[in-house]
């Protein structure tokens, strides 16, 4: 009995206090539909203490950023700019994204609001893609007669995962650092003397630190954007696939052919662990809610010889038996990345004059 009393009891408070916050939602509606008529008459020195109880406790975000959108136009027709600056930054803070009608709106609004910036200070990002990197000749070298080199290299897919972060110097420039961890090939093929065969395929992994300049403009939720910067690398480990196809032609012009295959070869003894890339890049940023999704086409160039003049000849198994000599190269790379951007929102004044640091920080 005295269970069944106590469970009552529980469902009947239960059902209270439900009815009570449907209650008071039904009354904040009443309250918020009352102050845009009091203003909309020209009762204005009362809409703050009517909004105020439903501002402390009642409101949900929507009808609080209508309730801040109509302290703001109250304090401005009552000549109190400092409260309809602070009842705008409360709307901001609420809704960073906000955008005023620039057409339709109340002037006195339109002046407010070129006051204020919801720009991000800083952004952070993350991105994944694949990429397709080749190498780039700078000297040719070779056991054979190079002047008349038969090599050629290929691009080989590969993929790269990352994150950084923008710092926001206005609303359309930024400088942006990131580090990525990325898998890169390429292919390299030639025809030696009589006809042998030779094939390597090198991969390596790598950190990658790109530091850059990006410019980008706005279209509703739609940005799209440019850059171009630096990147540094730190060669994490390469190693290579090599094979050779010896064909030998008898007399009777019969061909031979012998496969020459082993394990992968480490060539980390054999190349620089640092390099530099130029970078440079366009894409589109798109917005979800207080987010963005993106994807970025990146092109990297790379600026120094990857391989160490002192090493290029330490391989005896590559040298005897795969006949290989290192060109000197660069590698370049293309790549495709999707990626997630968390803006850090903070609603400010624009301040004028002061140094750099204090204008973006303050």
């Amino acid at each position: 009995m005295i269970y069944r009393v106590i469970r009552f009891g529980l469902i009947v408070g239960l059902l209270s206090i439900i009815n009570l916050a449907f209650a008071q939602r039904f009354n904040c509606a009443e309250t918020l539909n009352q102050a845009q008529q009091q203003f909309d008459d020209g009762h204005l020195y009362s809409i703050p203490s009517v909004l105020k109880p439903c501002l402390d406790n009642g409101f949900n975000k929507t009808q609080k950023i209508e309730a801040f959108l109509i302290l703001t136009r109250t304090y401005l027709l009552i000549d109190d700019p400092i409260s309809a600056e602070d009842s705008y930054l409360k709307l901001l803070a609420l809704d960073p994204e906000y955008r005023i009608d620039r057409e339709n709106d109340p002037v006195d609004i339109v002046y407010l609001d070129e006051k204020f910036t919801t720009t991000p200070i800083f952004i952070l990002f993350g991105r994944i893609g694949l990429n397709a990197s080749n190498a780039s000749e700078i000297s040719n070298y070779g056991v054979d007669n190079t002047d008349l080199t038969r090599e050629s290299y290929n691009a080989v897919l590969g993929f790269n995962i990352g994150g950084g972060t923008e710092l926001n110097i206005t609303d359309n420039f930024s400088f942006g650092l990131e580090l990525d961890f990325s898998s890169k090939a390429y292919e390299y093929k030639n025809t030696l003397f009589e006809g042998d065969l030779q094939t390597l395929i090198e991969r390596q992994t790598s950190l990658e630190v790109p530091v850059f300049v990006k410019y980008r403009t706005h279209f509703n939720k739609i940005q799209p954007f440019v850059y171009g910067g630096i990147s540094f690398q730190y060669l994490l480990s390469a190693n290579a696939e090599v094979s050779l196809i010896d064909r030998y032609i008898t007399g009777e012009g019969d061909v031979t052919e012998f496969s020459i295959t082993g394990p992968n070869e480490n060539l980390n003894d054999m190349r620089n662990s640092f390099n530099k890339n130029i970078i440079g890049g366009i894409g589109l940023n798109y917005r979800i809610g207080y987010s963005y999704i993106f994807v970025d086409a990146r092109y990297s160039f790379g600026m120094n010889n990857i391989v160490k003049s002192d090493k290029q000849y330490s391989s005896r198994s590559l040298l005897y038996n795969y006949a290989f000599v290192d060109d000197f190269k660069r590698i370049n790379t293309v790549s495709l990345s999707f990626g997630y951007i968390k803006p850090l929102y903070k609603p400010r004044k624009i301040q004028k004059g002061g140094n750099f640091f204090k204008r973006i920080f303050n």
